[in-house]
Order: structure tokens, then C-alpha cells, then sequence
């Protein structure tokens, strides 16, 4: 079987992270504005406020994913994804007070604590140009 070429390889982890960053985000939208949310996380569920974090640091690593393996990572494209992600993150707690759900700033905080780890550590791996993310966002 023959090697798969850079750009097709590349090509292919773009598709794939794209479509897993749009299904997480659906996934997210639905359980921030689910009514009981405790219902979905049953009684041994972590802290809200950790469930913030780990959620948008999923949102963050998958959207950065998705830059990185565009072929179009800079450090500008990054911090323009994450102001995209906190507005979001924004959206999301403003819209959840429609949903019998309470908007509170420090959930936006924490959601904006979760996109910086998730960026930065697909920043990490794309400046140490190690690894398949690491080539496949320099273009090679």
C-alpha cells in the first residue's frame, strides 16, 4: 500500500476535524441549554465550573485542530479564533436564561479558561513542529 501524500493526508484530518468541531459544538449547544441539566450529568458529575472548562477546552482544541490542519495556523489566525470561541461562549450563557437556565459570568470565564488551554495546546504542538499535527499545519 502506497504512503499517503502530505497534502491528501492533510486534507483528510481537515474534513475530519471540521466535522468533529461542528458535532462537538451542536453537542455543547444542546447540553448548555438542556433544562435539567443534572438529569444528563447524574449525582457524581464534576463542578460546574469544571464542567465549563473541559467542555470550551474541547471546543478550543477541535476548533484549533481544524486551523491547524487548514494549512493556515498563525499565531493572528489563533487569537482570532479564540475572541470567536469566547463570543460564543457568550452567546451561549446569554441565550440559556430561554431555556429555564441561569446565565452566570464566571461560567464565561471558565469557558474562556477552557478555549485558551485548548488553543494553546494545539499552539504548543504546532511550535514544536513535532508530530503529525505539527507537519500537516506547516504545510508539508
Amino acid at each position: 500500500m502506497a504512503p499517503l501524500d502530505g497534502n491528501l493526508l492533510r486534507g483528510r484530518l481537515f474534513r475530519l476535524s471540521a466535522v468533529a468541531t461542528a458535532a462537538y459544538t451542536l453537542l455543547l449547544v444542546f447540553a448548555t441549554h438542556y433544562p435539567k441539566p443534572e438529569q444528563l450529568l447524574g449525582p457524581h458529575a464534576p463542578s460546574d465550573k469544571t464542567l465549563h472548562v473541559l467542555a470550551y477546552g474541547g471546543l478550543g482544541l477541535l476548533a484549533a485542530v481544524t486551523l491547524a490542519t487548514s494549512g493556515r495556523w498563525s499565531t493572528a489566525r489563533a487569537l482570532v479564533l479564540g475572541a470567536g470561541l469566547a463570543a460564543f461562549g457568550a452567546a451561549d450563557e446569554i441565550t440559556q436564561p430561554w431555556f429555564q437556565r441561569a446565565a452566570e459570568p464566571l461560567d464565561w470565564v471558565c469557558d474562556c479558561i477552557g478555549i485558551g488551554v485548548g488553543i494553546g495546546l494545539v499552539a504548543l504542538v504546532v511550535a514544536l513542529g513535532r508530530g503529525w499535527l505539527g507537519g500537516a499545519a506547516r504545510g508539508q
